[in-house]
């Protein structure tokens, strides 16, 4: 992987990744939804609270639409020869910085729909920090860990 100069972000099917996991939470919350409302008209519960119901669905719904676009929009990584940035903004401002060095362990995973898709979750654990990375691109990923481990074969420091 070629020195990254400016802040990447995860792929377009990222995103598609990130609609469909709220569109199932929401999907499961319906449902929960759904049989409250079942539960109000059995057992004549107080009438203002189908009110509420639907409130707080509308609000999941807004949640589910708003939120994988913000993951998105707003994490980015940048990968040097020397550290790691990640960059996220959005309401809190987070840049987290690791030096290659630090890194004890690099941890991949995925599931059928991230293979299926080509991405990978990438995570950075240190001694005292685990740092998560947007999703990624396999070959990104692979080249990533590939750096990495050619960088710690040539550190001399003991950390």
């Amino acid at each position: 992987m070629p020195e990254l100069l400016r802040f990447e972000r995860s792929p377009k099917k990222a995103m598609m990744y990130y609609f469909l996991l709220e569109g199932l939470s929401f999907m499961i919350s319906l449902i929960v939804f759904i049989a409250l409302i079942f539960l109000w008209g059995h057992f004549n519960w107080w009438h203002f609270l189908v009110y509420v119901f639907i409130g707080l669905l509308l609000v999941n719904l807004i949640y589910a639409l708003i939120v994988p676009w913000i993951k998105y929009r707003f994490s980015f990584y940048k990968i040097n020869h020397r550290h790691v940035e990640i960059k996220r903004y959005f309401y809190n401002k987070s840049l987290k910085l690791i030096k290659l060095e630090r890194i004890q362990f690099i941890k991949t995973s995925s599931n059928p729909l991230l293979k299926k898709w080509g991405l990978v979750k990438v995570m950075i654990i240190t001694a005292g920090h685990e740092l998560e990375f947007p999703l990624m691109k396999q070959s990104d990923a692979d080249n990533f860990e590939k750096l990495a481990l050619d960088y710690l074969k040539g550190v001399d420091s003991d950390v």
